[in-house]
């Protein structure tokens, strides 16, 4: 942007022409000063010294906002501006060329915009009007926080208009004869059906908090297809995880899943969460993360190298193995009956859900996905987020397009690399497709397998739906090339499911504009507290597992190296400070010294008798 400054120059309106008039200073590198400034007149000069450049403009018409360069001076005897930090750039002007910036990428920081607008017009600008100019661009943008809300009313009207089978709830709280936005959710009509005919009975719960102005929670539960990809089924916002909220949310999950004869629910174990689960599904699988007790397990109690065998054995007996030698400690049995009531170990697991997880990554994988656009306003990242679902459905349903044959081929593929490297099993065959396999690595172990019933005595074929090594021993061990491996995988990971799961259009809506209007909406209120100091947390706080630290904790791998901060040491014998039990500088330690101790006790006794 080049704008000319010559005497005759029209600008639309007074603002135009401000935004123009810094944009040229800062081409011709100068530090521009105003004398005056209206809607209708407009003077400017040079703060470099005694320089004679200065501008005029007024309006073209008496009553048209449209303004006209009158006189220019157009002579500068000052020095470059360019390198020194000036007032040219103000925040309006940022905002002005963030706005096309942010469009593309909204998750843009301040310190990224800083540089990039710097690189491009050759100016220093100051951080907070960097920042300030960005929180400008973004009001201009998405609107206010304040009316975000309120447009949450018009948004779902426009979406239940092309999908009217979506399920999308807004709730409201009365205080002082006003009502405040309180709660929020929403599943699409194509994500629903999607996940009814096409996924696993498996859903993942949880919540990641919001880092824009309204510090709340949003809430997902998540599903997995065949090829066990994460499946966005709904989403929700909310205060905060308290029991009263994750009871209504988990009450319109109910409406979107309806009565589901088999089901399993996985969450973190969330106090309110699990209470919420525990009264909304009762007769639904619960499941627990195991790495989320595993954070708190191994900051109290050991034994965490018989834990992790006992969640992953399939087989009860195993688990029992294992767990019993944790469960000895007493403290340990009750810790886990009293605080780990949901189920966090594959033996436990319904083997007809197919699906062997034990821990919560599913969402995980979705919060990670939406990370990026958890500061824009509640409006904007439920449009946000309804667009990324509309461009996820289109990628996969064209992805399974492209697929052929009754199994998933990459399924297959998996199953077929893994027939490979399975020269420590021995097969004594019953019948085509049932014989014992035996572990050459132990000579105590050995395995029944029925492959027409797709079982072995291990339980994993049982519990994933896939053929595990026994099964697939067995499975190549016939005398056909083409052992058809398809017909040993489960229903869930058919071509034909994945295909249902993504077979609707999650359908795009216009912006705004098309929105229709609520008249209830514009006495909603927004319950959006004072903003906490410091800057908003994007990323998550890791946990001690994850290499998690205290936070004036530095990463820097040489700060590890540096010595730790001595201490005085008391000698237990001599109770002097500065050295241990065993040192020489210990006046008990050593034959002579404690004679010559003794002696001078000795003395010293006599002295006193003396007296």
């Amino acid at each position: 942007m080049n704008p000319s400054m010559q005497p005759g120059c029209l600008f639309p309106n007074m603002k135009e022409f401000r935004i123009a008039m810094r944009q040229y200073a800062i081409k011709h590198e100068f530090e521009l000063g105003i004398e005056v400034t209206s809607t209708t007149r407009y003077v400017g000069y040079c703060k470099g010294g005694d320089c004679p450049w200065r501008i005029y403009a007024r309006e073209e018409k008496k009553g048209l906002p449209t303004i006209v360069v009158a006189v220019l001076d157009d002579v500068h005897t000052c020095t470059s501006s360019g390198r020194r930090r000036t007032t040219t750039p103000t925040c309006g002007w940022v905002a002005f060329h963030a706005k096309p910036l942010l469009m593309k990428k909204p998750q843009m920081g301040a310190k990224e915009l800083q540089q990039t607008l710097q690189t491009t017009h050759n100016v220093t600008i100051g951080y907070d009007t960097v920042w300030k100019g960005k929180e400008k661009a973004l009001r201009e943008l998405y609107g206010s926080w304040e009316e975000s809300f309120q447009l949450l009313y018009s948004w779902k009207e426009a979406v239940i208009a092309v999908m009217p089978d979506s399920v999308i709830e807004i709730d409201v709280i009365l205080e002082d004869g006003k009502y405040y936005f309180s709660r929020f959710f929403c599943a699409f009509g194509p994500c629903i059906s999607g996940f009814r005919d096409g996924c696993r009975p498996y859903l993942s719960v949880d919540s990641t908090a919001l880092n824009g102005r309204w510090n709340g929670h949003l809430a997902s539960a998540t599903g997995v297809d065949g090829h066990n990809w994460m499946y966005p089924v709904c989403f929700g916002f909310f205060q905060a995880e308290t029991v009263d909220n994750w009871i209504w949310f988990m009450k319109q999950l109910k409406k979107v899943v309806g009565d589901m004869t088999l089901l399993a629910i996985c969450s973190d174990a969330q106090k309110g969460l699990m209470h919420a689960v525990n009264e909304v599904f009762p007769y639904a699988e619960r499941r627990e993360c195991f790495r989320h007790l595993m954070g708190n397990y191994v900051k109290h109690h050991a034994g965490s190298e018989h834990m992790y065998p006992a969640a992953r054995a399939y087989r009860r007996d195993v688990f029992e193995h294992h767990v019993s030698k944790v469960r000895n400690v007493h403290k340990i049995a009750e810790y886990l009956d009293q605080h780990h009531k949901f189920l966090w170990y594959r033996s436990g697991f319904n083997k007809d859900i197919k699906c062997d997880y034990i821990t919560n990554n599913m969402a995980e994988v979705y919060n990670n996905w939406v990370k990026d656009h958890k500061d824009l306003p509640v409006c904007d990242l439920a449009e946000k987020i309804r667009e990324m679902t509309m461009e996820l459905f289109h990628r996969r349903r064209r992805i399974g397009h492209k697929l052929h044959g009754i199994i998933l081929p990459s399924v297959l593929a998996i199953l077929k690399a893994r027939t490979r490297g399975l020269g420590h099993l021995s097969i004594v065959k019953c019948d085509n497709y049932m014989a014992e396999v035996r572990d050459s690595t132990n000579c105590m172990t050995k395995h029944v397998v029925n492959a027409e019933l797709k079982q072995c005595s291990c339980e994993e074929w049982q519990h994933t739906g896939k053929p595990c090594q026994h099964g697939l021993a067995l499975i190549i061990a016939q005398d056909s090339r083409d052992v058809g491996m398809e017909n040993f995988v489960d229903d869930y990971y058919s071509t034909e499911r994945f295909k249902i799961a993504y077979s609707r259009r999650v359908e795009p809506i216009g912006d705004r504009s098309f929105w229709p209007s609520v008249d209830f909406a514009s006495g909603v209120f927004a319950p959006i507290a004072r903003r906490g100091l410091g800057r908003q947390r994007k990323n998550r706080i890791k946990s001690c597992l994850e290499g998690g630290s205290a936070r004036n904790k530095s990463t820097n791998e040489n700060e590890k190296t540096k010595k730790r901060l001595k201490r005085q040491y008391t000698c237990p014998n001599c109770g002097e400070l500065g050295h241990r039990q065993s040192s020489y500088k210990c006046p008990l330690n050593g034959t002579k010294k404690r004679l010559v101790l003794n002696l001078l006790l000795y003395v010293q006794f006599i002295l006193v008798l003396v007296n």
